[in-house]
């Protein structure tokens, strides 16, 4: 299923490895939040293959967009994403400071980990690439069972890059003519 051709140097592989490991150490004992990351930044790595987008910013992101779930947890007794935008930048900032990263990427990284539960709060192609990944792992729960023009409708109203939309339909519908429409054009335009 997965195309995972995406091309990066040595230096940024052990960056983003590095990234994945301090992922998984901050969540510690709790898988399901590692499993979904790890799931979110397969997505990522799939749609780079279609998309042109900086795979470093983009992967460093999937890896850490849920970061702030503990801390959100713990100061308002919620993992609403709005609190996850509130309580993740920060823990974000300070993983991202330990592995020595440029300041521009982890700007970057900080800034979508800040805004990933708000709709077209980030106008990048990297955003774009973080919101469709996250919304593939958890339509997964809830869409199986829903008729066909539910989950149309879902995927119409949520997903932003085309690639990203196809790979839902892929997924959640496996209508092949339904796909052959989206490919003729019967679908919106959605941003890249």
């Amino acid at each position: 299923m997965f195309n995972l051709i995406v091309k990066v140097s040595t230096e940024e592989d052990a960056f983003l490895e590095s990234v994945r490991a301090a992922m998984e150490e901050y969540f510690g004992d709790d898988q399901r939040r590692i499993d979904h990351a790890l799931q979110v930044s397969l997505y990522a790595r799939e749609l780079l293959s279609y998309i042109d987008a900086d795979p470093v910013q983009t992967l460093a992101a999937a890896y850490l967009h849920d970061i702030g779930i503990p801390e959100a947890e713990r100061v308002h007794g919620s993992s609403a994403g709005n609190f996850q935008e509130i309580e993740g930048p920060p823990v974000a900032a300070e993983i991202l400071a330990k592995l020595n990263t440029e300041d521009v990427l982890a700007s970057s990284i900080v800034k979508i980990v800040g805004n990933h539960h708000t709709s077209g709060a980030i106008d990048s192609t990297e955003f774009r690439i973080i919101w469709d990944a996250d919304a593939l792992v958890n339509f997964a729960p809830v869409l199986p069972g829903k008729s066909e023009a539910q989950i149309e409708s879902v995927l119409q109203g949520h997903m932003v890059t085309e690639a990203g939309y196809r790979m839902a339909r892929n997924i959640f519908l496996k209508d092949t003519e339904s796909h052959k429409q989206c490919l003729t054009g019967h679908r919106p335009a959605i941003l890249p």
